[in-house]
């Protein structure tokens, strides 16, 4: 999966995660974090924000979640180009996945 995020958008970003190639259930219980971080995954570039499991589109009984970031997180967003969106599912104990998005720098305000 790759996703767009634009700076200065409200971003939702569908993805589906997997155990050994296979969708899961997700722990209600669990917490979702989602950040967006540089490619040599040295610097945060959008802070980690918490995922619902009640947010629309999201089906935690087959793994899928959604990242969200208010249009001020992706406006604090300096740095343009590719980088890494890390998700980490704590269901107990804590797991984590990468997968690769896109930062453009928005010009409508």
């Amino acid at each position: 999966m790759s996703g767009l995020i634009v700076t200065g958008d409200d971003v939702a970003l569908p993805v589906t995660l997997k155990k050994d190639g296979a969708t899961f259930t997700i722990a209600p219980t669990a917490t979702v974090k989602t950040a967006v971080v540089s490619l040599g995954r040295v610097k945060t570039l959008i802070a980690a924000t918490t995922s619902a499991n009640a947010a629309a589109g999201a089906d935690w009984a087959n793994s899928l979640i959604i990242a969200t970031f208010s249009s001020a997180e992706t406006l604090a967003a300096v740095e343009v180009g590719d980088a890494i969106l890390e998700i980490q599912v704590d269901d107990g104990g804590k797991t984590t996945w990468f997968t690769a998005v896109t930062i453009e720098k928005g010009s409508i305000a």
